[in-house]
């Protein structure tokens, strides 16, 4: 999986290079995936996507399989739920995101990852997610699709040592 995530971000870069610096790259990048894309990615930041690709693959790169997939799991599910939630009921807002969505994304990813869990104490993933979508919903400059799965398996990891 390693290899095939490394091989995906490599491309990505590729991808990500290219379309700074040909235009026509720019010009179909922008007409195929411009309804995806923020407004700071049409400005030359990186994608969501690119970063989604760093996130997953170093997650998986770290961390022990069963601490890597629900970390992920608090990636794809609760940041989600985090999204759609803070958005159609946004209730407690901090800058553009919302305490009703970081909660939603609480409850859906640590429930998700509870359900397939096997190994991790119940209490390390709840506290994994919460860590997770705290990193989600604070202001810092680093994208959450890199912070999330990291600082959710670094949470894990650190707890599994404790017991």
């Amino acid at each position: 999986m390693v290899l095939i995530l490394g091989g995906l971000s490599f491309l990505a870069v590729l991808i990500e290079y290219s379309r700074r610096n040909w235009s026509a790259i720019e010009t179909s990048f922008e007409k195929y995936f411009n309804f995806m894309m923020r407004q700071n990615e049409f400005e030359g930041t990186i994608t969501g996507a690119t970063w989604l690709l760093f996130g997953s693959t170093l997650t998986i790169l770290l961390f022990p399989i069963h601490i890597a997939v629900p970390a992920l799991l608090f990636l794809t599910v609760g940041d989600t739920f985090a999204a759609i939630v803070g958005k159609s009921i946004p209730i407690g807002k901090i800058g553009e995101k919302s305490l009703s969505g970081t909660f939603a994304g609480i409850v859906t990813s640590s429930g998700v990852a509870l359900m397939i869990n096997q190994i991790i104490p119940s209490e390390i993933i709840i506290f994994g997610a919460v860590v997770a979508m705290v990193v989600e919903i604070l202001p810092i400059p680093m994208n959450d699709n890199l912070t999330i799965p990291l600082a959710g398996g670094l949470t894990m990891h650190y707890g599994m040592m404790t017991l």
